[in-house]
């Protein structure tokens, strides 16, 4: 399979419309991303591609997990947390949607690595928790066999606003 159409093939992924409430953004994503990731009949890119959305979902839970246990009684905070990850988790989804269709959009090798730094640099300069494990927060950004080279610690909803505006 040729790599345009491995692109396509993740666009109509990405692209699908999660039809869940409000509440259930992040548990629907990581569920869907990780039956994906699982599916050996998908392609790999395709695989991939869930193998980060559910990578992302997974650091982000394990980031808010701590304090969410430090204060099991405070209600308000539980609540805003989980919007947050739900919040979150809707922008990844979005920037990706975003980023498959620009790369599907172009033709020319110039306009795809514009395209491309464009997102990586959004996901890099707008982190979400300002983490220190590099090694880990960089994993997909420093590996030239994902098409998803991006930061684990990214606000997605910064990073989404970001490349919205470049274009």
């Amino acid at each position: 399979m040729n790599m345009k159409k491995i692109i396509m093939m993740a666009v109509l992924l990405c692209m699908t419309t999660v039809t869940v409430k409000a509440q259930d953004v992040f548990y629907e994503i990581l569920r869907t991303s990780k039956a994906v990731a699982e599916d050996k009949s998908k392609d790999i890119e395709t695989r991939k591609i869930a193998t980060f959305k559910y990578d992302e979902l997974s650091y982000m839970a394990m980031k808010v997990r701590d304090d969410v246990l430090r204060d099991t009684t405070d209600l308000e905070f539980f609540n805003q947390t989980v919007k947050m990850l739900n919040e979150q988790s809707y922008a990844m989804h979005e920037f990706l949607t975003l980023y498959m269709k620009r790369l599907t959009s172009t033709k020319k090798k110039t306009e795809r690595d514009i395209i491309i730094t464009v997102f990586r640099d959004a996901s890099i300069n707008n982190p979400l928790f300002n983490d220190l494990d590099k090694e880990l927060v960089l994993a997909y950004y420093n590996n030239d066999n994902y098409i998803t080279q991006f930061s684990l610690d990214t606000d997605w909803i910064k990073a989404l606003e970001a490349v919205k505006k470049r274009r």
